[in-house]
């Protein structure tokens, strides 16, 4: 029992466990070996709105590392987090199918939000990283399914995929019994790469500018559209589909409304520029980035942009982010990523640096190979909707920031 209780305790503290808006009720789903001599924990959250599994690996050691300490055994031995133990780090690594002959040591990274990251020294250089996923899902996770068809294609844009390790867990809801799932991927490691918003925020603040910068962008997100074109599904949009996007777009311009006065005000206008969206002929849906924003780019010293984090908006199920969905949406949100830079840099002219981005954006993307063809109506409804979207998480945790939506809702508009 103390065993069960230090666990609980100890995940309900780490910075990817989502359930901090409720106490947790955690079960062990299951418990199997892992690479290392360590064990891995399937922890079932039963208490949120919706049940969570947590993918808990841990090991046990003599020697205690710095950090990630879960509870000390009868005898003195100590359980740690595995991904802090290197016999697992590297096994686990060895199971995705790379060659770790000439791995020299591995590290956590820090500040990660809801994954686990550890990078891995190749004769003594960073040169992997590999991106443990502490909360599981049925099915291929978007990021690995993507990554992986793109470093296949030779795409320039994403970093290259190695390999990834699956796993499989009881569950009755399923007529099988079981479910199986990602338990995380490697892939290519950058030294010496910045964000995209930390570069735009400091080039907004200072009023320099950024549109070169903002074209290889507009060239990079084309190209990674033409490739996933090509490699996985697309298909027409059926009068369903165009009917659900509606759906969606209006149910989140009326909590606007309800909770925004400005956003009320724009409704009717909104509403008319969402409806000439709808009639216009749409391009076919296939696999996108689905979150798209700058701190999802990252610029390599010397070697242009690259795209991570393909696992799509975080609050959508999982089994949504793989249905195929407009690329525009990817636009829009790098739109609307630009006008926040230019915002919080709040540097001189700060619409006018926001403006010449997007600008310089749009037009790389519209003539680089691979790119989608752009409906005006339809993107502008689609930056309408992030910018609503935006309004409301504005108005319920940071108010101050408000008219960063709101100046956008007013763009697009106008």
């Amino acid at each position: 029992m103390r065993f069960d209780d230090d666990l609980s305790a100890w995940v309900a503290q780490q910075r990817w466990y989502a359930g901090k808006s409720h106490d947790p009720r955690f079960r062990v789903l299951d418990a199997r070996p892992a690479p290392g001599g360590a064990t891995t924990y399937l922890l079932m959250d039963d208490a949120g709105a919706l049940p969570t599994l947590y993918n808990v690996p841990l090991a046990e050691v003599n020697e205690p590392p710095a950090e990630g300490v879960v509870t000390t055994t009868d005898d003195g031995r100590h359980v740690v987090d595995a991904t802090r133990h290197p016999a697992f780090t590297v096994g686990l690594l060895a199971e995705m199918g790379v060659d770790t002959s000439r791995v020299t040591g591995s590290r956590v990274l820090t500040g990660e939000q809801s994954n686990t990251s550890i990078v891995y020294d190749v004769d003594g250089s960073p040169a992997i990283i590999l991106k443990l996923f502490r909360t599981l899902h049925h099915g291929e996770n978007p990021d690995v399914t993507v990554q992986r068809v793109l470093s296949d294609a030779g795409s320039p844009y994403v970093p290259q995929f190695y390999g990834s390790a699956d796993a499989e867990w009881p569950d009755i809801g399923r007529e099988s019994g079981s479910a199986h799932g990602t338990l995380g991927f490697a892939q290519e490691f950058l030294p010496g790469v910045r964000d995209g918003w930390a570069i735009a925020l400091d080039a907004a603040r200072e009023g320099r500018d950024f549109t070169d910068a903002a074209r290889d962008l507009g060239v990079a997100v084309a190209g990674v559209h033409g490739a996933l074109s090509d490699a996985l599904e697309s298909m027409d949009a059926a009068a369903e589909q165009l009917e659900a996007v509606g759906r969606a777009w209006r149910r989140r311009l009326a909590i606007a409304s309800a909770e925004v006065p400005a956003v009320a005000d724009r409704l009717a206008a909104i509403d008319a520029l969402y409806a000439e969206a709808l009639d216009r002929p749409w391009p076919r849906l296939q696999r996108i980035h689905g979150d798209l924003h700058l701190g999802q780019v990252l610029a390599v010293p010397h070697g242009g942009w690259r795209i991570v984090d393909f696992e799509g908006e975080p609050l959508r199920p999982m089994a949504e982010r793989a249905i195929p969905d407009l690329p525009p949406r990817d636009v829009a949100g790098m739109l609307r990523s630009f006008d926040y830079a230019g915002a919080v840099g709040a540097g001189p002219d700060a619409a006018a640096w926001a403006a010449s981005c997007r600008e310089a954006f749009l037009s790389a993307y519209e003539t680089a190979p691979g790119a989608i063809e752009l409906d005006p109506a339809l993107l502008r409804a689609l930056v309408l909707d992030k910018a609503v979207y935006e309004s409301i998480y504005e108005a319920r945790n940071r108010p101050d920031w408000l008219p960063v939506p709101l100046a956008g809702i007013d763009a697009a508009l106008s």
